[in-house]
């Protein structure tokens, strides 16, 4: 016997259904966000030598969150686009010349294009909980 009397699981979708294209799309931007990030962090890291360790943790969250939103995870697609925002603002805060500034525009706009292709119309139903779905 089931702790849910409508014998539904606790985590997921009873259907799975594959991601539609816009949200994986999304996730891509937002591994090329991390990916842009790690790079721009390495850069700054090894010009300054002031240790930006800690600043890699909201990257494995954005990671995380970007892979869960492939799931259908409603509370995924909201996470990843604050992480991603909030790491992309710390990057500006880096910014000391012209390569940052051509690493950082890229991942700004990958972090906005994310969102926006995240929460289109038209992938809506896809993050819409099982039990609402019933």
């Amino acid at each position: 016997m089931a702790i849910d009397p409508a014998h539904l699981p606790i985590f997921g979708d009873p259907r799975p259904t594959p991601a539609p294209r816009t949200v994986r799309v999304a996730c891509g931007l937002f591994v090329t966000q991390v990916a842009l990030s790690v790079l721009h962090l390495t850069v700054t890291w090894a010009e300054t030598g002031v240790d930006l360790s800690l600043y890699f943790l909201p990257l494995a969250v954005s990671l995380c969150f970007a892979v869960c939103a492939t799931g259908g995870r409603d509370w995924a697609r909201t996470g990843v686009v604050v992480v991603s925002g909030l790491s992309a603002l710390l990057s500006i805060g880096l910014i000391t010349g012209p390569f940052d500034v051509a690493v950082v525009v890229p991942m700004v706009t990958a972090v906005g294009f994310g969102s926006y292709l995240l929460y289109r119309e038209d992938v809506r139903e896809f993050f819409v909980q099982a039990d609402e779905r019933v």
